[in-house]
């Protein structure tokens, strides 16, 4: 769906007050194109008028020349983690599709503290192993479920036997 048809029906969305929608409409389209500076705009707008100030300082972390200060601190405040917050824009642009220098450099510390910290380490290991161990829930669910089946199969049979029958 092209911007301006997006960003129409967000229009529509949020005269009718249906925000979640709106939001909805804007990160799918935010999947598809993320480096889109005006849809990110608008979302952390959307996002500032319901009053989730985490999610709007996320959104307008490389779109703003000035981002609000509040917002900032409560999407910090949210996600302690330099790596976590780097992972979170999903900025996969160049540099210079960022709006403008303050952005950049933003951008730019961010990411220097991010390599700094490394990734957490329950991202860094591996899970553990598990070898030669099954979990039994599987088993007694099928085991379950056929009975089920089962049972019900054997009524059914019934109730035609004895409807011909007749």
């Amino acid at each position: 769906m092209a911007q301006s048809d997006v960003f129409s029906k967000v229009k529509d969305d949020l005269a009718l007050g249906h925000t979640h929608m709106a939001t909805q409409r804007l990160r799918t389209f935010l999947a598809l194109e993320p480096t889109n500076i005006a849809a990110r705009r608008l979302l952390a707008t959307v996002y500032r008028q319901t009053g989730n100030l985490v999610e709007a300082g996320r959104w307008s972390f490389v779109c703003d020349e000035e981002p609000r200060a509040e917002e900032q601190a409560a999407f910090i405040r949210a996600n302690p983690s330099p790596y976590l917050r780097l992972r979170l824009l999903n900025w996969p642009g160049p540099l210079e599709a960022l709006p403008d220098d303050a952005a950049r450099t933003r951008f730019l510390a961010l990411q220097a503290d991010a390599e700094e910290a490394g990734a957490p380490p329950q991202w860094r290991e591996a899970p553990p192993q598990t070898a030669g161990r099954r979990s039994l829930v599987p088993c007694l669910f099928t085991l379950v479920s056929l009975g089920v089946i089962g049972a019900l199969f054997a009524i059914g049979a019934y109730r035609a036997l004895s409807w011909w029958l007749k």
